[in-house]
């Protein structure tokens, strides 16, 4: 079922129950009422009779039959009756209506009820006593509540037209409202269902600031997610081909040269040749891998106490046998009172690859191949400044530098996918910290890492 259609049945349902609840319930105190007046007046008509009766010696039965016949509270088909305390009929107003059993309804009266009321068909009865001087006397009237029973069956016409006319207006108005509400959903599932791989383009957002605004928002950042997915994968085929194309041409065209030299030397220095290509293969296959893995999986991270300096200097190590002319330096500021302070929780072997890229990439482009590294502690922050003298970036290179297979002006000459830093920066980010590149004073290139301690 459509929404619009779900909304005006529901709505018109609800509001029909409820208004036929009140409506019913006006009708029925109402009548409670009528009753309740009617009864009122019988007591009245048979009271004042009782009086006249009594109290006005001159009046004889004749006369206050004319006066009950003509007095202007005269009830519809009245009937009173009056009789001693003996049961004895003292007077009978002359009507042809007749009040049934009237004896049974005296003696009820006798065993000490006050008042009794009951219904013969339309007619309405009333009996009850009344003391005079002593004396006890009853009284019965019965009537037909001709206007009252008229003016209650009109009030339950109105009532069922007013009923009939509100439950017309309630259907058209809710169909007007959902109208009125469906309709952004109608146009933004339109534009949901318009795009596609090739129409990425975000769809508009109202300016409601309801739940269709949160809606088409929330759409808007997951295109914006499928198109980064998107763009990544093509570049990511685009860069594997582009990058795996050169050194598997290179090493078939060693191979083919090696095969025509049986020389040893060129044999180990092919196959030495080989075994560094298929590495940096390797390392292009592990570094897209892994940024793939932590990009689909950003939780899925163990997070332990992980030393800082012990990281730098397992890179250290690493590193020197790759470089072995170049020189590493770590400083540890002062203000570390233990080294319980260089410790912060993360996951090692993530952290020791962000690191290891990061000062990899320093000795990299280093023209003395000379890095130190600093930690520094600020506040509740961990800081690993990493420093060379190469040459620096460009404000333009600097804006791109952890975009995906972005190499700067100053790697032309230098190997490499443009990942490295990538990686590393989604890394520190997946461990709520932040990397930033900015020139020092000395003007040498200054990576600064910031991680949260305990």
């Amino acid at each position: 079922m459509r929404l619009r259609n779900k909304i005006i049945i529901s709505f018109s349902i609800a509001f029909t129950v409820v208004l036929g609840v009140a409506l019913t319930s006006v009708y029925f105190f109402i009548s409670i009422n009528r009753e309740e007046e009617f009864l009122q007046r019988l007591k009245d008509r048979t009271t004042s009779t009782f009086r006249l009766l009594l109290h006005v010696k001159e009046i004889d039965h004749n006369l206050l039959q004319v006066v009950d016949r003509n007095t202007i509270n005269t009830l519809y088909d009245e009937k009173i009756l009056m009789f001693d305390s003996t049961g004895h009929n003292i007077y009978s107003s002359v009507d042809d209506t007749k009040i049934l059993f009237p004896l049974e309804i005296i003696n009820q009266l006798k065993q000490g009820e006050d008042e009794l009321f009951y219904r013969e068909g339309d007619y309405e009865v009333y009996a009850h006593s009344i003391t005079d001087n002593g004396h006890t006397f009853y009284a019965m009237g019965k009537a037909y509540d001709k206007y009252g029973e008229s003016e209650l069956s009109y009030m339950a016409w109105a009532l069922f037209a007013i009923f009939i006319v509100v439950l017309v207006l309630v259907v058209s108005i809710s169909y007007f409202l959902s109208k009125q509400i469906t309709e952004p959903i109608d146009k933004l599932t339109a534009e949901v269902n318009s795009r596609n791989i090739d129409n990425l383009a975000r769809i508009e957002v109202p300016a409601t600031r309801d739940e269709i605004t949160l809606l088409a928002a929330g759409f808007n950042e997951m295109l914006a997610r499928v198109e980064q997915s998107y763009v990544y994968q093509k570049n990511f085929i685009q860069h594997m081909s582009h990058e795996l194309k050169t050194p598997i041409a290179v090493l078939i065209s060693n191979i083919e040269r090696a095969l025509t030299d049986y020389d040893a030397d060129a044999w180990r220095n092919s196959f030495e040749f080989q075994r560094n290509g298929l590495m940096q293969m390797a390392s292009v296959v592990n570094t897209l891998l892994d940024i793939s893995r932590y990009e689909t999986n950003p939780d899925q991270v163990n997070v332990q106490a992980v030393r800082i300096d012990e990281l730098i200097f397992e890179c250290f190590e690493s590193l020197q046998l790759v470089y072995p002319d170049a020189r590493f330096m770590l400083a540890i500021q002062d203000g570390f009172e233990d080294t319980e302070e260089l410790a912060i929780p993360g996951n090692e072997r993530m952290l020791h690859i962000a690191l290891f890229n990061l000062v990899k990439n320093a000795a990299d482009y280093s023209d003395d191949q000379h890095v130190t590294v600093d930690i520094l502690k600020s506040g509740n922050s961990l800081i690993v400044e990493i420093r060379n003298n190469g040459a620096t970036l460009s404000e333009s290179d600097q804006d791109r530098l952890f975009e995906h297979f972005f190499r700067g002006s100053n790697s032309r000459v230098k190997t490499g996918i443009g990942l490295g830093l990538v990686l590393s920066n989604k890394i520190i980010q997946l461990h709520k910290g932040s990397l930033t590149y900015s020139i020092s004073a000395a003007g040498k290139n200054l990576f600064t890492v910031i991680l949260q301690r305990p």
